[in-house]
């Protein structure tokens, strides 16, 4: 099974399935950004991380460390992009890092979150797993937008 069928089952929307298709498509700006708070994928990210701290874990698991590094690793995706917007104006290679960190972030919070989905066997907890598959889910899309936008600031500065 290919990487592209194996994504099938879920519910993709239109701007995934373009990237999974392996097809390009040209990107331009929604709307003028005046500050880190108008990128999409901060308030985006920022949302995610919010969903994180309310998602609760039966206390009969002793993950209690596990979920904190699970927050704080949520914690500094969103404000590694704040720190990149205002990088981009005066050291352009420590925007761009900034960028690339919190895409790392973003891949430790999908181990973090695999790791819980692993913990989680019994079926009693299939609405946690969901819960946990969603999030997964728009990590990953908020990585691949974190990446156009590192090519946009590419191009442009």
């Amino acid at each position: 099974m290919s990487f592209k069928k194996s994504y099938e089952k879920y519910n993709l929307n239109k701007y995934e399935k373009t990237y999974f298709s392996g097809t390009k498509k040209s990107y331009r700006v929604k709307s003028p950004v005046k500050s880190f708070r108008d990128l999409d994928v901060y308030k985006n990210t920022t949302l995610l991380s919010s969903e994180i701290y309310k998602f609760k874990i039966p206390k009969k698991f002793n993950i209690e460390d596990e979920i904190k590094i699970l927050k704080n690793l949520s914690k500094n995706v969103p404000r590694f992009i704040a720190e990149s917007y205002g990088d981009k104006f005066s050291d352009r290679k420590l925007a761009l890092y900034k960028l690339e960190k919190s895409m790392q972030y973003i891949s430790g919070i999908v181990a973090k979150m695999d790791f819980l989905i692993a913990i989680l066997d019994e079926d009693t907890f299939q609405k946690q797993k969901e819960d946990l598959l969603v999030l997964i889910k728009k990590y990953q899309t908020q990585k691949i937008k974190i990446l156009n936008l590192k090519k946009a600031w590419q191009k442009v500065f």
